[in-house]
């Protein structure tokens, strides 16, 4: 029961022990922002949308690295919502960086013409991957790309997380389901993780 509990924080963050999920997120996290945003490639004016933003130091570290961009975010937790616009606060009253506070399968307010989508420790949350990578799909522009890193199988079920938060997915369903959803080159490589990039249209 307290393990559901505790993994269930990382999934949606909240009350006083959120607070210390978020803390652990910052930490264990760093490393991965940093080699998804080198593979994400930015460039001045490109749009971007980060799903599951939890403290807002992605949207951060590339707001800063690329003053050109434009930013945006949803995360279903209050409470990251809150943090993250405390830590983008200068950003958000620039325009520079908009977040939202709802579930991305759910939420119809979002545009459809970004550049790169990202996401980090979040595929395992999703209980079907066709509906999410659908949406991923029609939000990009033709030229866009959706780039996600994850833990390896293996990894979790070694972490013995419950079945009940986490969804297991081998490298292998997710490219399937990227694949089915429309995205045209799926690439991925293995670093402490596996990182995924699928570009919707190859031309």
């Amino acid at each position: 029961m307290l393990k559901n509990f505790f993994a269930s924080q990382f999934k949606k963050p909240r009350g006083l022990f959120g607070i210390f999920t978020s803390n652990m997120m910052i930490k264990g996290n760093q490393k991965n922002y940093h080699r998804l945003i080198i593979d994400l490639n930015v460039q001045p004016y490109n749009k971007i949308l980060e799903i599951g933003f939890g403290p807002g130091i992605g949207i951060r570290t590339i707001i800063e690295a690329c003053p050109a961009c434009t930013v945006h975010g949803i995360d279903f937790s209050k409470l990251m919502y809150k943090k993250a616009s405390k830590y983008n606060e200068q950003f958000i009253k620039a325009e520079r960086v908009k977040l939202y506070c709802a579930d991305f399968l759910k939420e119809p307010v979002l545009d459809n013409n970004y550049d790169k989508i990202f996401c980090l420790n979040v595929v395992y949350f999703w209980n079907e991957l066709k509906t999410p990578f659908e949406k991923v799909w029609s939000l990009l522009k033709k030229t866009g790309s959706f780039h996600i890193y994850m833990a390896d199988k293996k990894f979790l079920i070694d972490k013995k997380a419950p079945d009940s938060i986490f969804n297991k997915y081998s490298i292998e369903q997710v490219v399937e389901a990227l694949q089915s959803a429309g995205f045209e080159n799926v690439d991925y490589y293995t670093e402490k993780g596996l990182h995924i990039k699928a570009t919707k249209y190859s031309g």
